[in-house]
């Protein structure tokens, strides 16, 4: 089920934004939550790598695994993760325009088991966990310089 689809255009051709998004030192400055990433085992990211994620979450710091199911640079990458009987399924497609890059943000969430009775609810922690993170990637990119 489609949680949620953010467009933000960034003043910035999209293989900057591209490496802005996968320098993952500045994954704090723009991602929601997200204190640090890293590569499980090292090595450049690709299709099929294993992220590790540490976030602060309701005042405790959380650690999950995320998988890179697609990625190709500049134009598009994506990550899935479940946790608590959640998938996620997140995308982000970079487009050229005229002087920038149009970022698409989706994500869709699959319920398993029981959690299918809290979908309201999880929709909506999902697109408010989220609504602003373009925004902010935005301002981060263009305000390095």
């Amino acid at each position: 089920m489609r949680a949620f689809r953010y467009v933000q255009r960034i003043e910035r051709p999209p293989q900057e934004v591209f490496d802005f998004m996968m320098d993952f030192s500045t994954a704090s400055r723009w991602r929601n939550m997200v204190r640090r990433i890293e590569v499980v085992g090292g090595g450049p990211v690709q299709q099929g790598s294993k992220l590790l994620m540490t976030m602060d979450v309701l005042g405790k710091t959380v650690q999950g695994e995320s998988e890179v199911w697609c990625y190709e640079p500049p134009h598009r990458v994506g990550q899935r993760n479940t946790r608590s009987g959640v998938t996620g399924v997140f995308e982000y497609i970079l487009e050229p325009d005229q002087s920038g890059t149009t970022v698409i943000f989706t994500c869709d969430l699959h319920l398993h088991g029981l959690m299918w009775l809290a979908l309201p609810w999880v929709l909506r922690s999902n697109r408010a966990r989220f609504r602003d993170q373009l925004a902010t990637l935005k301002r981060a990119i263009e305000q390095k310089g």
